[in-house]
């Protein structure tokens, strides 16, 4: 695989990650900004049917991932992503995603103030190396 390729199965994937949480907040926008903004770290997963759950000690928020697998073109399996947030309203993550046979790990960090005010500040931000 090239590397512009590899760049933009990246780029998916880490757009598929902000549509995650999108749909979590709008599932449930308080304990979602609740989850993301305590300190410390969250989890969230996405099973091979596309129940999602995000959690960490605030709560837990399950709601169906498949809109957001199904919307960027790659057979993705599963996904695992790991969020940190250490002070303030920088969320670092780590993720991986299995697609087809192979699986791809990517990591990166947004604002979570402006994710909650704006979906293209979010997007912008999650896209960011």
């Amino acid at each position: 695989m090239s590397d512009s390729q590899e760049s933009v199965k990246t780029a998916k994937i880490k757009l598929t990650i902000a549509k995650l949480i999108e749909i979590a907040y709008t599932t449930d926008n308080k304990l979602t900004a609740s989850i993301l903004s305590q300190k410390g770290s969250a989890k969230l997963t996405v099973d091979r049917h596309g129940n999602a759950t995000l959690s960490n000690s605030a709560g837990i928020v399950t709601f169906k991932g498949s809109p957001a697998l199904d919307s960027v073109g790659l057979k993705i399996k599963s996904v695992s992503v790991n969020f940190t947030n250490q002070d303030g309203m920088e969320i670092g993550y780590t993720a991986a995603v299995d697609v087809k046979a192979m699986t791809v790990m990517v990591s990166g960090s947004f604002d979570l103030e402006k994710m909650i005010t704006s979906c293209s500040g979010f997007c912008a931000g999650l896209l960011a190396p």
